[in-house]
């Protein structure tokens, strides 16, 4: 183990938790500490306001275990707990939201859950969720997608608990579009969960609408499924059975004299038909091309303005002589 490791890294991703990251933080110290363990805490400032890092750095300056990272600005949760994973140096790192919707009490039940079945990522799953009933409903059918592609029994969480290698391993991941605990699942099928409290606190909400809870839908079904392809082909294939029944259902009628208007026939049943599946499948490739763009064109995950403890984020170091001879641009990785 390296020698300015410890035994718990802590990665709060940030958005507007000014009002609930001193609480935060004062019980993860007091739960870390009474374990008796090494740790450090990274608030992850996702948000570019100055009043959130203002706090950060204030919490950081009033404790060394504490650090801050700014991001240059609001790139996504998942997206800022990846940065905060690639700066985490403990043999385990647990992510938590900053709404106190998961108690840091909690921690030793994930690492007990963790030791008790070998395990590499631990889910502290809500006993019974607090919140408003469409948002429930809304996170529970986006759940569907993420547990089919993980195939895991259960809903996941913000709240886990991975191993250092397996955390160091998805700090590794570049895309602008990551969802964490598909690519955890990835890297390893040592994947449980445990029953843990939830809770509610008074004033404060989840920055997640519904708008970027169906923009998180999409983000899963489109980058990490082979679904919209597969039904568009079934699609394709079913319309086009139905195309043929259509079409020899028409030249019947046809030959029994039901149909009086010429060409109207055979027009029908190609508009109808070939449009439908044409279009199904146009929309589906240009959800798919759209990524594909992104990808190719190296939308940053994430980059850091600052951190409270002075160490800057590694920057790529200039290109050297062949890079500058083949037109490689700088920092091309």
């Amino acid at each position: 183990m390296p020698p300015d490791s410890v035994d718990v890294s802590v990665v709060v991703p940030c958005f507007r938790g000014e009002g609930s990251l001193p609480a935060l933080c004062g019980r993860l110290v007091r739960a870390l500490e009474a374990r008796g363990d090494t740790f450090e805490i990274l608030l992850v400032d996702d948000s570019a306001r100055p009043a959130l890092w203002a706090c950060i750095q204030a919490l950081a300056k009033g404790d060394a275990r504490i650090r801050g990272i700014q991001l240059m600005r609001n790139y996504g949760q998942h997206n800022a707990t990846v940065r905060g994973l690639r700066m985490a140096r403990g043999r385990w790192v647990v992510t938590l939201d900053e709404d106190l919707q998961n108690p840091p009490e909690e921690i030793p039940t994930l690492l007990a859950r963790a030791n008790e079945v070998g395990a590499d990522v631990v889910y502290g799953i809500p006993h019974e969720r607090q919140g408003p009933g469409w948002r429930t409903w809304a996170s529970r059918l986006i759940m569907v997608v993420p547990r089919r592609v993980m195939g895991v029994g259960f809903d996941i969480s913000a709240f886990r608990l991975i191993s250092g290698p397996v955390a160091a391993e998805a700090a590794r991941s570049e895309r602008h579009d990551i969802i964490l605990d598909i690519y955890l699942s990835w890297v390893t099928d040592r994947i449980t969960a445990t029953p843990v409290r939830h809770e509610q606190p008074q004033g404060l909400r989840s920055s997640y609408t519904l708008s970027k809870l169906v923009q998180v839908f999409f983000n899963l079904l489109f980058n990490y499924t082979t679904f919209p392809l597969r039904l568009a082909s079934i699609g394709g294939a079913v319309l086009s059975v139905l195309s043929v029944a259509a079409g020899a259902s028409v030249i019947l009628s046809k030959f029994a004299g039901d149909i009086d208007v010429p060409g109207w026939a055979s027009l029908a049943v190609g508009v109808l038909f070939s449009s439908g599946v044409t279009l199904l499948g146009v929309g589906i490739l240009s959800e798919y091309v759209t990524r594909i763009f992104l990808q190719i064109n190296q939308k940053p995950q994430s980059v850091v303005r600052a951190v409270t403890d002075g160490r800057e984020a590694q920057t790529p170091s200039p290109p050297g002589p062949e890079a500058a001879a083949s037109g490689a641009p700088h920092g091309h990785r």
